[in-house]
């Protein structure tokens, strides 16, 4: 006979991710986990309804929804053979008794006494707040009759705990008063002794009709709210891929360049790869630190929802009041209405022209590859760069103070001598290496070596 630990462990590898129930008509995503039909078939159609692909609920990995779900046979014959087996069968029958008692006990815990019942207390049927106590309809009936109690609030059936909500933590009154000010419950002393005396003060009624009235717009808002951040979501996924589908892009035209630069370049082929992939982790770190603060608000939001809906049936000015200021007093921030990460600029581009332009001076480059990703102790490469300016005369200043080397275009335009001072590029030189540098104009063009 297998042990319960043993099948505790069993039942817990065949639980559906989805519905936390033991397996129904199994089937396998493309990524490997498993669901029940039914559950999978309804994510992807609420994925499919908000137009966004279709994903894994496990490890978001995407979907092909066109791909008809594969059945997981043998996982079907593993649960079925768990289901038959009589230890399961024993401890289904264990958790059914154990579940009756606890909703038996829980029911009992629940019901609410009356203090005034001697013998045998009956269910309470109102609590009274003027006396602090809870009464059966029998007494209920010989307290109402009375007149000095006559005028007493009385509310449903209420433990001493929810009792001492309802009063004043400094006064001991009882909360008749809502301050607008500080969006709190308050009682009668509060409004006139305390440091609530200059606010704006309103009855408890009133407040609660104020809130009823604004409780859709909230709910629609904590709603809006929440899509956007799911929307936030989907957009940095899908940003997220097509980093991705451009770092395995560039990484393709790398490989193939240096292939042609044969031998030659296999060392500084590592180097460029590790600083591409590098950056790409940067990327998509950054990436993933947005998806995280995005989920964590969405999760706050979508708690903040399940206690509005919750908060819609209660009908205790007291209870909804409360409940509602705190909900409405939590911050939101707002969401942009398209998530999109800043991300820092790529160590290397590789395109067409760059990789033309490569293999046409592939001789030449071989000889300044050292050169151009690491200068060399003496010896150092400023920069290239082509301008599309008609340029004819060009001034060329070097600062030893500041080790800088400046450009000024020193053509006459059209006989504005204030063209000629126009700063062209400036580099900076690192001081301790020696500077050799080589430039020239070409088809109006500037170039520097």
């Amino acid at each position: 006979m297998a042990e319960p630990g043993a099948v505790a462990r069993l039942e817990e590898d065949l639980t559906c991710p989805i519905c936390l129930g033991i397996y129904s008509n199994p089937v396998s995503l493309s990524c490997g986990h498993s669901f029940c039909k039914e559950c999978i078939q309804e994510v992807h159609s609420h994925q499919h309804c908000r137009q966004g692909p279709s994903r894994c609920p496990v490890c978001y990995a995407q979907a092909d929804p066109t791909m008809e779900l594969q059945p997981n046979i043998q996982l079907r014959s593993i649960v079925q053979k768990f289901l038959d087996a009589p230890t399961h069968q024993e401890e289904e029958k264990r958790e059914v008794q154990c579940e009756e008692k606890g909703e038996n006990s829980g029911q009992q815990d629940e019901v609410i006494l009356c203090d005034f019942c001697l013998q045998e207390p009956q269910p309470a049927t109102k609590t009274c707040l003027g006396c602090e106590a809870s009464l059966c309809q029998a007494h209920l009936s010989k307290h109402s009759t009375k007149s000095p109690l006559k005028d007493h609030v009385l509310v449903e059936p209420c433990d001493a705990q929810l009792l001492a909500e309802r009063r004043c933590p400094q006064h001991g009154k009882l909360l008749e008063c809502y301050c607008k000010t500080d969006s709190v419950c308050i009682c009668v002393l509060c409004c006139v002794t305390s440091s609530h005396k200059n606010h704006k003060i309103t009855t408890l009624e009133e407040a609660f009709g104020q809130a009823q009235g604004v409780f859709p717009e909230t709910l629609k808002a904590v709603k809006a709210h929440e899509a956007a951040l799911y929307q936030s979501i989907e957009n940095l996924l899908k940003q997220k891929e097509e980093v991705k589908t451009k770092e395995s892009l560039c990484r393709n035209r790398l490989e193939s360049l240096f292939e042609e630069m044969c031998l030659q370049l296999d060392n500084k082929k590592g180097e460029v790869l590790k600083a591409l992939s590098h950056n790409e982790e940067q990327q998509l770190f950054q990436i993933q630190t947005q998806i995280e603060k995005h989920k964590e608000g969405k999760d706050a939001a979508s708690h903040d929802v399940q206690e509005l809906e919750a908060l819609r049936d209660q009908k205790d000015l007291l209870l909804f009041t409360k409940a509602f200021a705190a909900i409405q007093a939590r911050k939101r921030k707002p969401v942009p209405m398209k998530a999109v990460v800043e991300l820092p600029t790529p160590p290397i581009i590789v395109d067409e022209l760059t990789t033309d332009t490569t293999l046409r001076l592939f001789r030449q480059f071989l000889s300044d590859m050292q050169s151009l990703f690491k200068a060399p102790p003496g010896q150092t490469m400023i920069t290239e760069k082509d301008f599309c300016t008609a340029l004819k005369v060009v001034r060329v200043e070097l600062d030893c103070r500041r080790n800088t080397l400046s450009f000024y275009n020193a053509s006459v335009n059209d006989g504005d001598p204030a063209e000629s001072l126009r700063l062209i590029e400036r580099v900076s030189i690192p001081s301790n290496y020696p500077v050799h540098a080589t430039f020239s104009l070409s088809h109006g063009s500037l170039k520097l070596l």
